[in-house]
Formats: C-alpha cells, structure tokens, sequence
C-alpha cells in the first residue's frame, strides 16, 4: 500500500495543528471520513479537504508534503508507525511521542519532543530552542526515545531531561543539558555557553571545548571511558546515519557536577575526533 499522502493545497497564513494526522488517529477512518476531519487553523476550525489533497490508503505510514513553519503538534501523541514530512514544521513537534518514528526533511521549531516517553525523531535541518526539554510547570522533559538533528539547535536542549538520548551533528546553544536528571547529549559541532548547569544526572558529549563552563563543575582530567568505546560503537550499527561514530575514541576530558545542586552528571569532551571530518 502507498503511504496516506496530505499535500497542502495552499501556504497557511494561520497556524495550523496536525495533531490528529498520525496513525493512531486515523486507523479504521475511510477517505471520506479523513477527508471531513476539522483541523484548528488559527483561531477557527477548518475541514481538512480544504487544506489538503488526500491520496494512498496506509495510515501506518503518513506522509506531509508541501509542509512550512505554520504546522504545528506534528505527531502528538503518536505510539506506532511513521510520519515522513517533506518541508519545515513549526512548534512541539512529537509531543507525549510514545513509539514510532518521525522525519522531517527540513527545519522543526522549538519544544521538539517535549514530554516524549519514546519513539524516535529525525530532523533533516535545524531546529529551535527547548529540545527535548521539559515546557514551564513540567517536572520533566523526555522521559525516554531519541531525537537526532543533522543540523543545530538553539538554547536549552534536554532541560530537565529525565531520560533517552539527544544527538546534535551541528551546534546547540547556550545551557545545553541545563537541569538534567538523566539521559545522554551528544554534540559534535561546538556547544554554547554554561552546557549541564544545574544537572544532578546524565551525560553530555561534546567533540569541542564549549565556551565557557560553569565554576561549579570540577575537572577529572582526561580518562580513557570505556562507556564511550560501547557507546560509539552501538550508535555506529545503528545505519549509515550513525556511521560518523566509528572516527570516536573513548579518550576524554571529563568534568563533574553540577557541585551546586550536588549533581552526579558529567561533561565529556572528546580527544580523539577528526574534527574536520565532523565539519
């Protein structure tokens, strides 16, 4: 079967939420019935036929084209199958993501996978700020899932992290890994300022020396980590996506804390990267 294929008809002047466009949603539903779901578009509802053409017939596997920064709430919600998106997105995409895989051929805005509990998110681009971190009132952020960014991300990726994994390819901003509780940041273009500030648990990787860090995070100075020779060469099987990790050693400089919130996190900057190979 052909996956279920939304184009949009026209560039939205609205923010439009898709929310209800994932396989969970639509399993069981005819075209007819697709077709007059109405979709919050700004401050109204709209029938989805309006918006969208409508062709294939597998709702396990959904696909966008024609997408722009107005989409927002891609795959809230979703437990099981795909969604492909050609073109950006806009805010909280894969919200409370419970299963299945999200790819996005372009650019994601801010909270990407906030409250994700597992499930998989690929962005083809960059994406904003507050990824994979926790929304104000949130005890948590991710809980569990990875996301992957072959582009960079802005300031506070993984705040309040609770668990899963983060892999950045280009930059992420200031406050990187800021309140982790758990979980693992890899980055491997050059992090912001203050990476890991107020983290009690997890790991953050880095193959650059961030710009500054925090005084309360104390250097063990470089160690051969043999979680790291595990790690890199579990991510390498993981497909040709993954590939760049086979060029990672386990040699790094590692700091700990953060001292001021009695924190058992670590920051680990490589040693052993062809870092032009990165670039």
């Amino acid at each position: 079967m052909n996956p279920l294929t939304f184009t949009l008809k026209i560039r939205p002047k609205f923010t439009l939420d898709v929310a209800q466009l994932t396989p969970d949603n639509l399993a069981g539903l005819n075209k007819t019935k697709i077709k007059s779901l109405k979709l919050p578009y700004g401050k109204n509802k709209v029938v989805l036929d309006t918006l969208f053409n409508v062709t294939g017939s597998d709702s396990k596997n959904i696909q966008i084209n024609r997408s722009c920064e107005k989409l927002v709430s891609v795959g809230r919600k979703m437990s099981y199958g795909s969604i492909n998106v050609n073109g950006d997105v806009g805010k909280i995409l894969g919200s409370y993501l419970q299963g299945g895989i999200i790819t996005i051929n372009g650019n994601a805005g801010s909270w990407v996978g906030n409250n994700m509990s597992g499930g998989r998110i690929d962005i083809n681009g960059n994406a904003g700020d507050h990824i994979g971190a926790g929304k104000p009132g949130d005890t948590f952020g991710m809980t569990d899932g990875m996301i992957k960014i072959s582009g960079s991300a802005g300031d506070r990726v993984g705040d309040r992290m609770r668990s899963g994994m983060i892999i950045i390819y280009g930059k992420a901003g200031d406050f990187c890994g800021s309140r982790m509780h758990a979980g693992t940041i890899i980055v491997l273009d050059k992090a912001g300022k203050n990476p890991g500030a107020g983290m009690r648990r997890g790991t953050i990787i880095l193959a650059k020396k961030p710009a500054h860090i925090t005084a309360t995070f104390k250097s063990n100075g470089n160690l051969k980590i043999q979680f790291l020779r595990l790690l890199f060469t579990q991510l390498s099987n993981m497909g040709k996506e993954f590939s760049i990790f086979n060029k990672f050693g386990p040699e790094a400089h590692r700091f700990s804390g953060d001292l001021a919130r009695n924190g058992k996190g670590e920051i680990l900057i490589l040693q052993t990267l062809n870092l032009k190979k990165v670039a």
